[in-house]
Parts: structure tokens; C-alpha cells; sequence
């Protein structure tokens, strides 16, 4: 019996760190495409994602697993200040569009 709970357990504890893993996928996939080419559906898909990864640490935290929780919520600050600098490039280059200027490296806008 306590075989078949740890079993259960492990599983239960396992399905949240696939999710988990597959939010951090996500908001990268989306981060890279915003990198590319920025546009509405991918910032609010990226605002989705982190707010998805943020309840999902929530989730880790209230089951009292905190390096679960430290480990997600490092890696989705890394990557919101990844989106920041880009999200920043991005308005830059669009102020100066206006003006007449290029388009910014984004590599170099945190990746």
C-alpha cells in the first residue's frame, strides 16, 4: 500500500513539473517569436503564459516545495527580463520609425 501511494505521489509530483517545464517551453517559444516579429497575439500570449507559470508556482508553494518553486520562478524572471529588454527595443525602434531610424538587433536586446 505505501508503494502504491509513493507511486501515486511521485506521479502527481511529476505531472506538475511537466506542466511546469512545458509553461517555461511556452513563454520561450513565444518570446522568441516576439523577438521576430512583435505583435499583439504574441505579447498577450505571453502574458498568459507568465501568468500561468506564476499560479503554477503558487501551486509549488502551497505544497511546500520550494525548490520546485524556486526554480521556475527563477527561470520565468530570467526570462521576463529577456521579454523587458526586447519589449524595450521594440518601442525604441518603433519611436524611431517615426523618426526615420532602423530596426534594432534584437539579439542584443537580452538574447
Amino acid at each position: 500500500m505505501a508503494v502504491l501511494l509513493c507511486l501515486v505521489f511521485t506521479t502527481f509530483f511529476q505531472a506538475g513539473c511537466d506542466s511546469s517545464a512545458g509553461t517555461i517551453r511556452e513563454i520561450r517559444t513565444n518570446l522568441d517569436v516576439f523577438k521576430r516579429t512583435p505583435n499583439m497575439s504574441t505579447l498577450e500570449a505571453l502574458d498568459k503564459s507568465f501568468a500561468k507559470i506564476d499560479a503554477e508556482i503558487k501551486v509549488f508553494e502551497a505544497s511546500n516545495d520550494m525548490i520546485q518553486a524556486d526554480l521556475f520562478r527563477r527561470q520565468a524572471m530570467t526570462m521576463r527580463y529577456e521579454y523587458r529588454a526586447t519589449r524595450m527595443a521594440f518601442l525604441k525602434w518603433s519611436e524611431e520609425q517615426r523618426s526615420g531610424g532602423e530596426k534594432p538587433d534584437s539579439s542584443k536586446a537580452g538574447g
